[in-house]
């Protein structure tokens, strides 16, 4: 990369001893073999963008490059290369301040959601233009609307990087102004311990937010899964057997009464008990008659059926 920028600074000079492009002449004026030579600025910018942190001070690099990206469209307004959809990032690149090197010296230049979605379209649509201008044949009109296309694709994204390395030089500078205030103070330690301090807080902080909401979610989750669990819900109580079940356990109950009965003996299977239970004795025993008739009113009071009205979905 520092290979490339000696090669980059070298062109300039060479364009600008040689006068090959003049203040008041316009794209038309320009020859399309020199049309190329306009990109020498942004190509300069993306040097000091790219280059190594470790080769000088981080915020002259940005500068720089944003001096050049600047200088780039600047040249390029001047000389009418730019579209239409250009000229409001134009405007607000060049408004105040357009007349330094540096990064931090004009108007904060900012893209709100639509302009990023709408720069990345025109780009594509660019970036596709000129795909299909490199398959066509090379004459000279194919060359000067390639050269066209690929200006103003770099000069959004050079409004791009300007924006990007305002707001780095920003930083930059900011923290440039606090080590100069940490040095002047003598407190370097003690700022680096009230960082670390202020550090270990916030972590803590974030570690009990994170855990009110772990367990807030599985609250949550809890009463969603109970809620599902009830929507499909009938009205009515399910049967807890079939009807094969219900069967086989009456036919049980049979056979254990049918066994008890047995083994009680002749004797006792007529005695008073059966005698007063029983719906064929006519005997005038006062107790059985006295049974039989409130058993009659029971049964006159609960009807058969009766008892399950309330286990119907439609009781």
């Amino acid at each position: 990369l520092k290979n490339v920028e000696a090669d980059v600074v070298a062109c300039l000079r060479m364009v600008s001893t040689l006068g090959l492009f003049s203040d008041n002449e316009s794209k038309d004026d320009i020859t399309t073999s020199s049309m190329k030579y306009l990109l020498l600025p942004y190509y300069l910018g993306l040097c000091h963008m790219h280059a190594d942190p470790g080769r000088g001070d981080r915020l002259e690099r940005c500068e720089a490059a944003a001096g050049c990206f600047r200088d780039f469209v600047r040249e390029c307004a001047d000389k009418g290369v730019l579209e239409d959809a250009m000229k409001p990032f134009e405007e607000r690149m060049l408004g105040d301040g357009g007349s330094g090197s540096g990064g931090g010296g004009g108007t904060p230049l900012r893209f709100s959601r639509d302009e990023k979605i709408a720069l990345y379209r025109r780009q594509k649509e660019l970036q596709q233009h000129m795909a299909s201008l490199s398959r066509l044949e090379a004459d000279e009109e194919n060359a000067r609307s390639l050269h066209l296309l690929r200006i103003n694709t770099s000069a959004m994204l050079a409004c791009q990087h300007y924006a990007s390395l305002q707001q780095e030089c920003e930083l930059l500078a900011f923290q440039k102004e606090r080590e100069k205030a940490m040095e002047r103070s003598g407190g370097a330690q003690a700022f680096a311990a009230q960082e670390a301090a202020r550090r270990e807080e916030r972590a803590r902080q974030q570690r009990e937010t994170f855990a009110s909401l772990k367990s807030a979610a599985a609250t949550l989750q809890a009463d969603r899964e109970r809620f599902a669990q009830g929507v499909f819900k009938p009205s009515h109580i399910l049967p807890t057997m079939t009807v094969e079940e219900f069967g086989e356990l009456e036919l049980r109950r049979m056979q254990e009464r049918e066994r008890e009965r047995q083994q009680q003996g002749p004797g006792q299977q007529g005695g008073r008990g059966d005698r007063c239970c029983s719906d064929d004795d006519h005997s005038e025993d006062e107790e059985c008659v006295k049974k039989a008739r409130e058993w009659d009113d029971f049964k006159d009071d609960n009807p058969f059926g009766s008892g399950n009205s309330k286990l119907r979905p439609c009781g």
